[in-house]
């Protein structure tokens, strides 16, 4: 009945807000423990933000728990901030370069990143993210919901 419960919520915390910053890097670090977790998710979500309308990416910043706010606090931007161009290629490869990877590593990174990001926003955030990132990096973004970590 408990999973029945969460299935009805609009996040996986079940609150619409996140877990916590341990979580969402434990994820990352237990999926791609080859690589630092706060660098990893630096990279994904400095990437994001730059391409994301403002208004979205403050959106992610109220629904992150205080300590993730403080962790991306360099990721923000302002709400009026328009989206940048977003396309597959370019963010991959900008994700490669800011992690020093070769660029057939990221699609891996940014599902874990993408998993940790939805286990700390809403369903309705989630989707509202989807309409403004290319098909592909969407599909990415989608499959990793389904891996993303349920509250215990």
């Amino acid at each position: 009945m408990a999973m029945m419960q969460n299935l009805e919520t609009e996040s996986w915390s079940g609150e619409g807000v996140g877990t916590s910053m341990e979580s969402f890097l434990a994820r990352i670090n237990r999926e791609v423990p080859e690589y630092s977790p706060t660098e990893v998710a630096d990279a994904v979500m400095s990437a994001l933000c730059e391409r994301l309308p403002g208004g979205l990416v403050q959106e992610m910043r109220e629904q992150f728990p205080e300590s993730l706010r403080r962790l991306f606090e360099r990721n923000w931007k302002e709400r009026s901030a328009p989206a940048q161009k977003f396309e597959k290629d370019d963010f991959y490869l900008d994700i490669a370069e800011r992690l020093q990877i070769e660029p057939e590593n990221v699609r891996l990174v940014l599902h874990v990143v993408f998993g940790s990001i939805h286990s700390q926003i809403t369903e309705r955030l989630a989707e509202k993210l989807v309409a403004e990132m290319p098909p592909n990096i969407a599909g990415t973004f989608n499959a990793a919901r389904r891996d993303a970590d349920l509250p215990r």
